[in-house]
C-alpha cells in the first residue's frame, strides 16, 4: 500500500475554550468569611426550575457555591426560588452576561423595569421613585416576600458558562451588599451566593456527534456484543469480588443489558457465594472529553451496589491517582442517585469538599432515568434525565494540580456492571436473593466543532502502529482507507 494521502488533517480534542469564571473580581462588601449574627434568618437552598441545590453551611454571609452550577437554555424562562427561614428581605439575582468579572447594574426604571444590559435580571422588591415594585412590574403593598419571579434568558446569548449571584438584603440593588448604618445586610440576616450558570444553545443543536453507542438490541439471551465490551476482570475490590464470566448474569433480554448478581449454584468449582454480572470496554473503546448518557433502572434491595462508571484506559498511573468518574452509583434501597469522582487530591489526601467531588439526587432508581456526565477540559457536569445534579472543577491552583486535583486528562473506558455490598456503603448481601439492574442504552458523544483545528500535509504515515478507529480497536496501518481514524489522542482524517 503507497502512503500517499492528500491531507492528514489533526484534530486536538478540546471541549471547552473558555475558562470557568471564579469568584475573585466579584465584590463584596463585607470580608467573605463573616458569620450570621442574625439569630433567625438562614438561607439553606436554591432553587433554578425545579433544581435545588443545598447549602451545607448556613452560618456564612458569603457562600461560594461555584464548584456547583445550574444550567439554562438560551431564550428560557425560568423560575428561581430560595429556601429561607425569615421575612421582610428581598431576593436579588445578578448574573455577568458580558463576562467582565462584575456585575453591571443600573438601578430599575420605573414599575421595576430592566433593561436588556442590566446584570440584575430579577428582583422580589424595590421602593423605588414610583412604588414599591418586583421586577416583573407587580406593584407591592410592602417588602415582605423573599422569593424572586421568573425571568428569561435573553435569546441571543452565547452558550457558556456565566457567574451568577443571589443577594437576600433589604431594598437595595447593590450586588455587593448593602452595608450603610441604617440597614446592614449582615445585621439584617442576608446572605451573598455566587454559582454558575451554564447557558446552552436554545435551539437544541449543542454540537455534540454520536461516537459510541449501545441499544442492547440482540436477540434475547445474547451476550452483550463482543467488539464492543468484555467481561470485567475479578479482583479483591467490594465491586469486582465475585464477578463471573457466566451468562446468567450478563445478557440481553427485551432490548436491555441485564446486570445480575445471583446464588452461586456451584460452590464446588468456584468457592465464592454469589456470582455477580460486570462489562466493559477496556481494551475495545475509551475516548477524553464528551458527553456519557446511560439509561437505567434498578431493582432495589437491602445489599444491592449497581453502577456506571469510568475508569482510565492502560496504560496509566495506579488508582486513585489516574482517576475515577462515577456516573451512576446507588446502594441498598435508597432511592438516591450517586455521582463521584475520585482522586488523589479527594481520596488519598482527603479534600472531598475541596472542591465537592461527590452530589446525590433523589430519585426513584426503580423507574427509567437517564445518568450523565459531560467531561470537559476543565469541569465535569453530572446530570439526571437532562438537569444538572453537581460539577466538579479543574483548580486553577497550581499546587492543587500537583497533587492531583485533576488527573482527568486521558482517555477513560465504560464500565456497567451489578454488584453488591459488603456492609462498608452498601449492607451485606442477601446471598440467597437475586440482584438485577437493566440498561436500555449507553450513548457517548463529542462536539463536532471542535476547536483547534491544524492542517498538514505527509508524503507517508508516521512510523508506528498507534491506529485506532473510533470504536477504539487498533487498525494495522497496512489496512488503513480513507475515514477518521484516532493515533496519539487525535483524531485524523485520511482522504
Amino acid at each position: 500500500m503507497k502512503y500517499l494521502f492528500s491531507l492528514l488533517a489533526l484534530i486536538t480534542l478540546t471541549a471547552a475554550a473558555q475558562e470557568l469564571p471564579t469568584t475573585d473580581s466579584y465584590v463584596v462588601n463585607f470580608d467573605r468569611s463573616t458569620a450570621r449574627t442574625h439569630a433567625t434568618r438562614r438561607l439553606t437552598a436554591l432553587s433554578l426550575n425545579g433544581n435545588t441545590i443545598s447549602i451545607s453551611d448556613p452560618t456564612r454571609m458569603y457562600v461560594d457555591l461555584t464548584p456547583n452550577m445550574f444550567g439554562a437554555q438560551a431564550g428560557q424562562t425560568i423560575t428561581p426560588s430560595v429556601t429561607y427561614t425569615g421575612s421582610w428581605m428581598q431576593t436579588y439575582i445578578y448574573i455577568d452576561w458580558n463576562q467582565n468579572g462584575q456585575f453591571d447594574v443600573q438601578t430599575p426604571g420605573p414599575q421595576g423595569q430592566l433593561e436588556r444590559d442590566n446584570e440584575l435580571v430579577c428582583f422580589a422588591g424595590m421602593d423605588l421613585a414610583d412604588g414599591k415594585y418586583n421586577s416583573v412590574g407587580e406593584s407591592l403593598e410592602n417588602l415582605s416576600n423573599v422569593q424572586p419571579p421568573s425571568f428569561t434568558i435573553p435569546n441571543d446569548i452565547n452558550p457558556g458558562f456565566y457567574m451568577m449571584r443571589w443577594k437576600i438584603d433589604w431594598n437595595d440593588c447593590d450586588p455587593a451588599g448593602r452595608v450603610d448604618e441604617a440597614n446592614s445586610i449582615i445585621k439584617n440576616g442576608g446572605v451573598i451566593v455566587d454559582i454558575l450558570l451554564r447557558i446552552t444553545d436554545g435551539s437544541g443543536d449543542d454540537g455534540y456527534q454520536l461516537i459510541f453507542c449501545d441499544e442492547f438490541d440482540l436477540p434475547d439471551g445474547s451476550r452483550p456484543n463482543p467488539e464492543k465490551w468484555r467481561v470485567s476482570t475479578r479482583r479483591s475490590s467490594v465491586w469486582n469480588r465475585w464477578i463471573s464470566d457466566s451468562p446468567d448474569v450478563a445478557f440481553i433480554q427485551g432490548g436491555n443489558l441485564v446486570c445480575r448478581a445471583i446464588p452461586n449454584p456451584d460452590t464446588s468449582s468456584d468457592n465464592i457465594p454469589m456470582l455477580t454480572g460486570a462489562i466493559e470496554t477496556q481494551g475495545l473503546f475509551s475516548f477524553t472529553y464528551g458527553k456519557v448518557e446511560v439509561r437505567l433502572q434498578v431493582d432495589p434491595y437491602a445489599g444491592s451496589f449497581p453502577a456506571a462508571w469510568m475508569m482510565p484506559q492502560p496504560p496509566c498511573g495506579t488508582w486513585p491517582n489516574a482517576g475515577e468518574i462515577d456516573i451512576f452509583e446507588s446502594v441498598d434501597a435508597q432511592n438516591t442517585a450517586f455521582h463521584t469522582i475520585h482522586s488523589h487530591w479527594s481520596y488519598d489526601l482527603g479534600h472531598k469538599n475541596d472542591p465537592k467531588s461527590s452530589f446525590s439526587e433523589r430519585v426513584n432508581i426503580a423507574q427509567w432515568h437517564v445518568y450523565g456526565v459531560e467531561w470537559f477540559e476543565n469541569v465535569l457536569i453530572f446530570t439526571v434525565d437532562g438537569n444538572i445534579v453537581g460539577s466538579y472543577a479543574r483548580s486553577a491552583d497550581e499546587d492543587m494540580l500537583a497533587q492531583g486535583q485533576w488527573p482527568f486528562t486521558h482517555p477513560f473506558y465504560l464500565i456497567l456492571n451489578q454488584s453488591v455490598g459488603n456492609g462498608s456503603w452498601a449492607k451485606a448481601a442477601d446471598t440467597r436473593h437475586t440482584y438485577e439492574t437493566r440498561f436500555d442504552y449507553v450513548r457517548v458523544y463529542q462536539k463536532d466543532g471542535i476547536d483547534g483545528i491544524s492542517g498538514q500535509r505527509f508524503n507517508r504515515l508516521p512510523d508506528d502502529d498507534s491506529w485506532y478507529d473510533l470504536m477504539g480497536r487498533q487498525i494495522d496501518k497496512q489496512h488503513l482507507t480513507r475515514g477518521i481514524y484516532l493515533h496519539n489522542g487525535r483524531k485524523v482524517l485520511i482522504r
